[in-house]
């Protein structure tokens, strides 16, 4: 150190050396400042960088938040369609639009039907609805108490004519806050202004801020009331009611405006009205719409559009700590890099501003893209969900009409025959029509269930030749009406897939091909092949163009040719086909050549012949029973026709409508019954209510068979909790004389 301070002194004293180091100095002092200037850029670059991210982040929250909104409302729309188109709108129909809606959202807590009804209207309408299974369905209104009260009497002839009611027909959950069924809408002063605002503007509106309790829970929310009119005169709408959604805003913002660095605060208001209500907040800091109008943070306002009104929303970005101190990073670095020289910092700073200039670019690029990309998703979601909810009604077009017309020519020769033996004959094959056409609605639903990828297939072990039996004698008198030849090859092969779905194919295959063949003849038959047993439809008919073939599985397709001879169908039979396949994992195809026929096979793998369900064998229901039946059916026809079968079988049977007749029999201390056979759904009850009547009259569990058309799971597994045997509309009369001839 001591040889160094000479060598310094001599530096600074020497001119040249002197003017050097001064020279430097300023050179390294001005390097110094341009790398201060250029990392304060850079500090300015993230920040703003930063905010532009925010920024576009929020927006495209924004629009998620929107579509959630718009889908929500649509759904108000595709309701009332659903109404134009049938009349009337059930709860089980609303909750099928509200899962339609969760599977976007959480937003929607439940939708109701509110029907406009006159005075003069008003009692007739709480019968219809009574009598559709509401029971205790009466128009009231909610008190100052917050008790339902009957609607207010004695108002004049003259008033009461103009009285109007708007009561809640249907609604989904049963109970949402204080609505619940025969709630008059037009009681409640808020809710009429909005009634009368809808009516007036035709169109959507929604209301105020709502505190809607659900589920034990307090939510912040509101309702949108959409009008459906219907035109009674061309100049004169005539309203019918209104559907009413209920929504949660704060499932709406759910999992939005979340960033690593942290969560953005955000507050809603109405800005449509004077008095600018809050909406929503995420934050304490916002109890009013002054405490964001008036907040000096930085911050975005944007509006949402919802109906008639207009909201904004204001988002607030969160101060954060670790986010800030990473920007004063270019300063730690500009100290310990020893403070980089002039050319490095200059070179440095003019890179770094290049860089924000094309990482903004590529960013709104980026983003544009994301938005983009989310709408198509979105309205693809949203096109699937409608193609699901009509393809049932598509597909029963399509394959009721076989049965229906193999039944129709059955009938006409059973009234044209006066051979008893004739008759039985064709009584037996229309009893196994009408079996076949049950088993259709059920592969039906299944297959609308395969639209929707959720049906669960079902294979099993089974004789190829059940399945080829069941066709010919679908099929065999319609081949007749053509003159075709309709052959069967007999085989003895068991096979495993899902026997269903593997008949469906079949009948499709099967009426394509008797539709489009003209003369000659139609062969059902199978062969072995490697992997399994090959099934083939063949025909001499009209055969495909290499074209037709290319868009043969599409739906709605049909060639020329195919539609001038036949004007049946849909063009859904081979699409349905080609879905059911796949869902089996079985090999298809087809072989054609114009105007000299079709041959289409499948493929499936060999069953093992000891795991085969034997078929149960339609037994003479000739033997006498001898039992003491009594039989709950409140309609007379059925209850009839039930009767007289159990007379010819031999049994002592007694039948009641209602409980009030069951209650007159049981005081007249008629004899004990053997077994009770009781419809579950009654007119103003149950009948299984009334076979626990009879069983505690008699104190001893009586063998009951119950009878329903619904598939409801509540139904089924009340009657599984109750060990009750069931039986699902319509009911063979093989099944029936089992049940009884059982001990």
């Amino acid at each position: 150190m001591i040889t160094d301070k000479p060598f310094l002194k001599r530096l600074f004293k020497q001119k040249n050396t002197r003017f050097e180091g001064v020279v430097a100095l300023s050179v390294f002092a001005l390097g110094l400042m341009l790398s201060i200037v250029g990392f304060t850029e850079l500090q300015a670059i993230s920040k703003e960088r930063l905010y532009l991210e925010t920024e576009k982040y929020a927006r495209a929250q924004i629009e998620q938040i929107q579509t959630k909104l718009n889908i929500s409302l649509d759904s108000l729309k595709n309701v009332a369609a659903l109404y134009s188109a049938t009349d009337e709108i059930s709860s089980k129909q609303l909750a099928r639009f509200v899962e339609t809606d969760t599977q976007y959202h959480d937003g929607t807590i439940g939708l109701a039907w509110v029907a406009r009804v006159t005075h003069k209207q008003k009692h007739q309408f709480e019968k219809n609805v009574q009598a559709n299974g509401e029971r205790d369905f009466q128009i009231h209104e909610i008190t100052a108490h917050g008790f339902p009260a009957v609607t207010a009497k004695g108002l004049s002839n003259e008033a009461e004519s103009k009285q109007e009611y708007f009561p809640i027909r249907s609604l989904f959950p049963s109970s949402v806050g204080d609505l619940t069924l025969g709630l008059n809408m037009a009681s409640i002063p808020s809710r009429l202004n909005i009634i009368d605002k809808a009516r007036k503007n035709q169109q959507t509106t929604v209301t105020q801020r709502l505190s809607i309790f659900h589920n034990d829970e307090q939510h912040h929310g509101f309702q949108a009331y959409h009008p459906v009119f219907t035109d009674a005169e061309p100049w004169q709408k005539k309203l019918v009611g209104f559907v009413v959604g209920i929504y949660d805003l704060g499932a709406f913002f759910s999992g939005s405006f979340e960033l690593e660095q942290g969560q953005l605060n955000i507050g809603l208001y109405d800005s449509s009205s004077s008095s600018q209500q809050l909406l929503y907040s995420s934050s304490d800091e916002f109890n009013t719409v002054d405490d964001i109008k008036f907040n000096k943070n930085n911050h975005w306002v944007f509006p949402l559009i919802v109906a008639d009104k207009q909201w904004l929303l204001a988002v607030f970005p969160q101060k954060n700590v670790a986010g800030f101190s990473q920007l004063w990073l270019p300063y730690i670095g500009l100290l310990a890099g020893s403070l980089l020289t002039l050319l490095l910092t200059v070179y440095l700073f003019i890179s770094l501003v290049k860089s924000r200039q094309v990482t903004e670019l590529s960013t709104d690029l980026a983003g544009t893209t994301s938005q983009l990309k989310i709408q198509r998703q979105l309205k693809s979601d949203a096109d699937r969900a409608n193609m699901a909810k009509s393809q049932l009604l598509r597909a029963a077009s399509h394959d009721l009409r076989q049965p229906l017309h193999t039944i129709g020519l059955l009938t006409s020769l059973l009234k044209d025959s006066e051979n008893q033996i004739e008759q039985r004959h064709l009584t037996q094959r229309i009893s196994q029509a009408v079996d076949g056409m049950n088993t259709m609605f059920g592969a039906l639903l299944d297959i609308s269930l395969l639209e929707a990828g959720s049906l669960q297939v079902k294979p099993q072990h089974f004789y190829l030749q059940t399945v080829l039996d069941k066709l010919l004698l679908e099929f065999e008198i319609q081949a007749e009406q053509k003159a075709l030849k309709l052959a069967v090859v007999d085989t003895e092969v068991c096979i495993y897939t899902d026997q269903v779905l593997l008949e469906q194919i079949l009948r499709n295959l099967l009426s394509n091909a008797i539709r489009y063949t003209e003369q000659g003849k139609v062969l059902l038959g199978c062969r072995r092949i490697e992997q399994g047993i090959r099934i083939c439809v063949i025909d001499t008919g009209i055969g495909m163009s290499d074209e037709s073939q290319v868009k043969l599985f599409d739906e709605f397709y049909r060639d020329e040719q195919a539609r001038q001879m036949s004007d049946k169908g849909l063009g859904l039979g081979l699409s349905i086909v080609a879905k059911t396949v796949d869902k089996l994992a079985l090999n298809f195809g087809f072989q054609s050549t114009l105007e000299k026929g079709s041959t289409f096979f499948i493929d499936v793998p060999y069953g093992d012949s000891r795991w085969v369900k034997e078929p149960l064998v339609e037994l003479d229901v000739q033997a006498s029973i001898q039992k003491n039946i009594w039989i709950i059916e409140d309609d007379d026809d059925s209850r009839f026709g039930l009767e007289q079968l159990l007379k010819h079988w031999g049994c002592t049977v007694l039948g009641f409508a209602s409980g009030e007749d069951l209650e007159h029999a049981l005081q007249q201390s008629v004899k004990q019954p053997d077994k009770l056979i009781a419809d579950y759904q009654l007119i103003n009850e149950t009948g299984l209510s009334l076979v626990q009547q009879i069983q505690a009259h008699y104190q001893k569990t009586i063998p009951t068979l119950i009878i329903t058309g619904t598939t409801d799971p509540q139904v089924r597994d009340e009657l599984t909790e109750n060990s009750y045997e069931s039986m699902i509309k319509p009911v063979k009369s093989s099944d029936l004389y089992r049940w009884l001839a059982k001990k």
